[in-house]
């Protein structure tokens, strides 16, 4: 070969490697194209980078391994090779094992590469003239990981900004947009109604006994639950419709262009809420148990003559979902698993409502509220005991009825300090006039504990340390819990009414039959008494069926020793049906009305 050629080559050589240092900023594509030429241009078995020098000779840190055929004990060595080179203060050095040349040159800053060649080394001008090529190696090297830093700052930063805006705009547990998103969007679409004359509707949907699933299961029960719901719910609606979490157990559904006209929308929504309502008529498997649930659904559509236009498009979408509040509120404190079309009489509703809640703090800072007593008597007539029944009269709304005003108590929790206010009267009552049950006037009497009051953790505590301020048995004082308070946590409540009972104080079961499949645990219920639901006693000597369920009632409370209790009763012929009757105590208006305190006692204090 002569002189010419050689020089030629070389340069060759020198140019093609040098064409391949920076061609990508990706590394790992800039490193194997500079080693693909290397090994072809140089007749390399293999071509290895080391990034950076390992810190010891167990530590070697590879970057790229592209042509590795060595066995294991040859990587060992060529690693020890590395480390030991990287302590030199030279720029290449040449290793021979076998008959395989190992050359290992510099990137400053970066690391180290090596080459290997069997047989034949690599020529001394060749590697001269290769020299330069790893410090413009380094340079690129260092190129390509500025780059890479700036990408990955890039992708971090815009990773944060989309963290921040799934933050600013949807719901965490479920992905679903929050109240935030889901006010843009009810705003966009009240906008396009307006324009274009489409109906849209907003559903606000409740998910009934959430509160209890969650307390006596567990958070993570909850969020599971949540889960599920929001998977089912987004089965039941187009891709465009919007899907909110925006509470606790709240969702809002934004449905647009239902229909032209009201009657088309009305019938559309309709059907989403059927289908809604479908979801929950099986139980729910979660992972660990299953659950029962159910939606109350108010559902407000627009455009509506009920929206003031004259308002901002934001106010006129938080009116709308205010709208379909009100009728979910009254669905839900009616009957449940259910939907109500918002309409101008519930707003009405919402706000004495409102007031009611308003006032309710007054009287019962003011102690405004009365008990009343309705006496029960036994077959013949004769007062046997008496429940307590409360009564409010408002200087400004005058009577509230109590199926006005204990809902309301109910739901912003003052229902718990009213019943600690009739527990305290009752009981004071009944240590004031201890004759009346000494003498036999009176066996006990019953007063009501709310759902809410029952559930309180320390329940059974607060109830002890009211009565234990007055000096009575506590026998003659009778709880009362609906069917609904057992039924929703029987196993709390059999504990809860056995902590009671160890202390004398025993509990009835009011609106037996009434809504629950009771029979198969009234034998579990540590219960004293069961009251007959009065929707059993209306006009009971005219309806068969009803007379079936009261004897079957009477034969079971026989059966479990249990006193049986008519309520509701009102008419000569009903009491003629149940004068023969093996009940223990009869109450309704046929007999006495509610009479206030100063009557009841003047009432009892008359008899012989």
């Amino acid at each position: 070969m002569s002189e010419m050629t050689r020089t030629l080559q070389i340069i060759s050589i020198q140019h093609e490697l040098a064409m391949s240092i920076g061609l990508d900023l990706n590394l790992d594509k800039m490193l194997q194209l500079f080693l693909d030429r290397a090994k072809k241009r140089l007749s390399l078995r293999s071509a290895v980078v080391f990034k950076e020098a390992p810190r010891s000779r167990n530590d070697s840190d590879i970057l790229c391994y592209p042509y590795n055929h060595r066995p294991d004990d040859t990587n060992d060595w060529l690693t020890e090779q590395v480390y030991e080179f990287s302590q030199l203060n030279v720029q290449n050095v040449c290793r021979q094992r076998g008959n395989s040349y190992y050359y290992l040159f510099k990137i400053p800053k970066f690391g180290a590469i090596s080459f290997e060649r069997k047989r034949t080394p690599i020529d001394d001008i060749v590697l001269n003239a290769l020299s330069p090529l790893f410090g413009r190696l380094a340079v690129s090297c260092q190129a390509c990981l500025e780059h890479q830093n700036l990408v990955d700052e890039i992708t971090n930063r815009k990773a944060v900004e989309e963290q921040l805006r799934l933050q600013t705009y949807q719901d965490v547990l479920t992905g679903l947009p929050n109240r935030k998103m889901l006010n843009i969007n009810l705003q966009s679409l009240l906008t396009n109604a307006q324009q274009h004359g489409q109906y849209g509707a907003v559903f606000f949907i409740d998910l009934d006994r959430f509160k209890l699933i969650n307390d006596t299961l567990g958070h993570s029960v909850g969020d599971e639950l949540l889960i599920n719901i929001t998977s089912k719910l987004k089965a039941c609606i187009r891709r465009d419709d919007t899907l909110a979490r925006v509470g606790g157990d709240e969702f809002i559904l934004l449905l647009g262009d239902i229909g032209q006209t009201e009657q088309s929308a009305v019938g559309k929504a309709t059907k989403v809420a059927d289908k809604m309502l479908g979801l929950t008529r099986d139980s729910i498997e979660l992972s660990r148990c299953a659950v029962f649930t159910s939606f109350s659904i108010g559902i407000a559509l627009f455009p509506s003559p009920e929206l003031n236009v004259n308002k901002s498009i934001a106010d006129q979408a938080k009116q709308l979902i205010k709208h379909a509040d009100i009728a979910m509120y009254k669905i839900k404190h009616t009957s449940r698993n259910d939907y109500l079309f918002y309409r101008h009489e519930l707003q009405v509703m919402s706000t004495f409502r409102s007031e009611v809640e308003q006032r309710l703090h007054v009287a019962l800072r003011e102690e405004a509220f009365e008990l009343y007593f309705q006496p029960m008597v036994n077959v013949a007539g004769g007062i046997v005991a008496a429940e307590g029944l409360l009564r409010w009269h408002d200087e400004k709304l005058g009577w509230v009825g109590p199926q006005e005003f204990i809902p309301v108590a109910e739901e912003c929790g003052l229902i718990v300090e009213i019943g600690q206010w009739v527990l305290r009267q009752t009981s004071l009552l009944i240590s004031q006039h201890l004759d009346w049950f000494t003498e036999g006037k009176l066996r006990y009497i019953s007063i009501n504990i709310s759902p809410r009051q029952f559930s309180q953790p320390h329940f059974v505590a607060q109830v002890l340390e009211i009565i234990e301020e007055f000096t009575f048995p506590h026998s003659y004082l009778r709880l009362e819990i609906t069917e609904g308070v057992a039924m929703e946590n029987i196993n709390s409540a059999i504990y809860i009414m056995n902590a009671l009972i160890v202390h004398e104080l025993f509990f009835m079961l009011d609106d037996f039959g009434s809504g629950y499949s009771s029979l198969s645990y009234l034998h579990q219920l540590p219960l004293k008494s069961v009251k007959i639901d009065r929707s059993f006693v209306s006009k009971i000597d005219q309806n068969t069926d009803n007379q079936v369920i009261v004897e079957a009632i009477i034969y079971i409370s026989q059966h479990f020793s249990l006193e049986c209790v008519v309520e509701g009763l009102e008419t000569s012929e009903e009491y003629t049906y149940f004068h023969e009757k093996d009940v223990a105590a009869i109450q309704g208006f046929h007999f006495f009305k509610p009479l206030p305190r100063g009557a009841f006692v003047t009432l009892l204090s008359s008899l012989g």
